[in-house]
């Protein structure tokens, strides 16, 4: 593709943010704007894979406007071209990309399988899978990469034995599904953890928790070709490891743990502790440690034992507007509230 003459003045490449990185967390977010469909088109095979991007309508409209965050191993980013576009995408190989479409249309052709749709769509490009996409001129995603081994790892977790391939997942999930409404509600918490990033001592953590939570949200409600696998039922664990579990998340329930570290001190799989908490609980072990957490915020604040910011983080909570709107969900009162009650 040549390089087009733009009716506008100006550089190819506008960085509207610099990437300088957050002392103590992940980089800081990024933001460019580029004027030059080539350019974007490398830019985005730096980031994602190689392509070939059309633009199907004026080249003079064309923007690129381009966010990214870092979340750890997991990259965060809103991604829209004012022009429509046909974007041929070659197989990332290295990571599974998750795209939500926020506004406009977008059409998807998987080559065994595709679809279209506007806001809402929920598109999964497989790493071993290239992909044609079409998106509108007002067309805007918000894209969510995440490691191939990291997805590919957990899944062998899960299943409790090695994989022979990396999990291929169907291109897109049903619109309306409890699986898109899930993976919507992931969204919202992970772009409301990279507009409020958590404090630097907290974020590498808070990072990986919200990692595996991304990447279980994937596995366990997206069809692939391991999920009739994860689908058949577990033998419950022993009582003691439901004990040693619930020890280990007390001995450590201020810290922000994943899933893993838990059954990894109770010596069983993730899918068995799962199941053993169901059994015993009614929940799951990371919403077992939540409660936790919340009771010990609460001791702590009736007490009078430091700002709701300073017990906040002391339990764990590195966001500080969703720990208050859960403190109420769970208490019916504010923590604040239960601060001036004391």
């Amino acid at each position: 593709m040549t390089s087009p003459h733009r009716s506008c003045a100006g550089p190819a490449r506008q960085a509207l943010v610099p990437p300088p990185a957050a002392s103590g967390g992940s980089p800081a977010a990024v933001e460019e704007l580029v004027f030059d469909p080539d350019r974007a088109s490398s830019l985005l095979a730096d980031v994602y894979s190689p392509n070939r991007l059309h633009v199907l309508g004026p080249r003079s409209a064309f923007r690129m406007r381009w966010r990214r965050d870092a979340l750890g191993s997991m990259l965060l980013s809103t991604l829209s071209f004012d022009a429509e576009v046909e974007l041929q995408q070659q197989a990332p190989q290295s990571f599974y990309l998750v795209s939500t479409q926020l506004r406009g249309q977008a059409q998807v052709d998987a080559g065994h399988c595709g679809g279209s749709g506007g806001a809402g769509l929920v598109m999964v490009d497989s790493a071993t899978c290239g992909v044609v996409k079409r998106f509108s001129a007002d067309s805007q995603r918000l894209h969510v990469r995440l490691s191939r081994d990291e997805v590919a790892g957990t899944c062998a977790q899960l299943l409790g034995r090695p994989l022979p391939r990396p999990p291929e997942f169907e291109p897109l999930m049903p619109a309306g599904s409890g699986a898109a409404r899930r993976w919507l509600a992931l969204t919202r918490l992970l772009t409301d953890c990279a507009e409020a990033p958590p404090p630097p001592p907290l974020a590498p953590r808070l990072h990986r928790q919200l990692v595996e939570l991304a990447v279980l949200t994937l596995l366990t409600e997206h069809r692939h070709t391991y999920s009739d696998g994860l689908a058949s039922p577990v033998p419950p664990p022993a009582p003691r490891h439901v004990r040693r579990a619930e020890e280990f998340m007390r001995a450590h329930a201020a810290e922000p743990l994943t899933l893993a570290e838990v059954a990894q001190a109770a010596g069983v799989s993730l899918r068995t502790l799962s199941a053993g908490f169901q059994a015993c609980h009614g929940c799951s072990p990371m919403r077992w440690l939540r409660a936790l957490r919340l009771d010990g915020a609460r001791a702590d604040l009736a007490a009078g034992d430091g700002s709701v910011a300073a017990v906040a983080l002391r339990w764990g909570f590195g966001h500080f507007g969703r720990f208050a709107a859960t403190y109420a969900r769970q208490f019916g009162q504010s923590p604040s509230q239960t601060l001036r009650g004391r």
